[in-house]
């Protein structure tokens, strides 16, 4: 049988997965293949990390005022491979099912409602809390005993900003194009987009997720870096980290900083965007945002995973 250690908080609890049969066994083993295959290789650099265009303009201007992802500093990372595109809600599902966990509900029925709308389009991104995302990160590192986990927010911006250049906005050009004629987007999700994909099914294009693979990836071969759901990382939430934070494979806070009042739970955080607009300071690859690990509703939360791991896996 499969042995599955799940995390739940500080306590870990110990799951015995189903028997697989022999068709079963077969579909987790060309499933883990997929996923190795969709890794991308990261050689160790150093880059620097934050709101760099300062030092790009050779002290002119910062590309944003926001104080949260200042000041820039020196980062040297191990190399890694992270996935080409965010975890899907098909694939978050097969892993709960071969797993032998319940399928994914919340404590509302509105809640799974919007879910099935959020997700109703093949390929689209999982809607999934912080614990969920590192769960299934670790259950890959039990399946492959390869060092899956979340990325740490180090390694997703040096991957977002292609191996950690002056890269402001992670799609194929740098840039958020969109049409002249119909202004659905060349390389980024638009609202239009969502109300062209959401019209055959009949909901709301405001709670729809595209297919993690409708626009061209970065230079660096990743998908949705820029768009379509933010993305949870490792670390907790700390607004003044960036001045302190060591050179050396970074990894946040040991522990949580800015408590949730209303919850008690502590923030972490989070990259990447829901919904960028061209000539606004969003979907940045240094943008930084956060929120609890459990909020109630994680509606536009996602994750993809990272191996930790010296050589390439292809």
């Amino acid at each position: 049988m499969l042995l599955l250690f799940i995390l739940s908080g500080c306590d870990e609890k110990k799951i015995v997965a189903p028997e697989l049969s022999a068709p079963q066994q077969k579909k987790l083993d060309a499933f883990i293949s997929r996923i190795k295959s969709d890794m991308v290789y990261m050689p160790a650099g150093t880059f620097l990390m934050g709101d760099f265009c300062s030092e790009m303009r050779n002290g002119g201007a910062f590309c944003t005022i926001d104080k949260n992802n200042k000041p820039a500093h020196e980062v040297e990372l191990s190399s890694f491979s992270i996935s080409r595109f965010k975890i899907t809600h098909q694939d978050y599902k097969f892993y709960l099912e071969v797993s032998g966990l319940p399928a994914q509900s919340f404590n509302k029925e509105y809640r799974n409602e919007r879910l099935a709308k959020m997700t109703v389009l093949k390929n689209s991104p999982a809607i999934i809390n912080w614990h969920n995302a590192d769960k299934y990160c670790h259950w890959l590192k039990s399946q492959t005993g390869l060092n899956f986990s979340l990325p740490t927010e180090a390694q997703w911006e040096y991957a977002a900003r292609n191996r950690g250049k002056y890269v402001s906005i992670a799609t194929d050009d740098g840039s958020l194009r969109v049409s002249r004629d119909t202004e659905l987007g060349v390389n980024f999700g638009t609202y239009e987009d969502r109300e062209l994909a959401a019209r055959p099914v009949g909901i709301d294009p405001g709670i729809l997720s595209l297919p993690v693979d409708k626009f061209p990836p970065s230079p660096a071969g990743l998908y949705g870096m820029a768009d379509n759901g933010r993305e949870w990382v490792m670390d907790w939430y700390d607004p003044g980290w960036y001045a302190k934070s060591p050179v050396k494979d970074p990894h946040g806070p040991e522990s949580g900083v800015i408590k949730d009042e209303e919850t008690g739970q502590y923030w972490k955080v989070l990259r990447g965007a829901i919904l960028p607009a061209p000539g606004r300071p969003s979907g940045l690859t240094f943008s930084r945002s956060y929120d609890i690990p459990e909020p109630g509703y994680p509606a536009g939360h996602t994750a993809r995973c990272v191996v930790n791991e010296p050589e390439p896996l292809n």
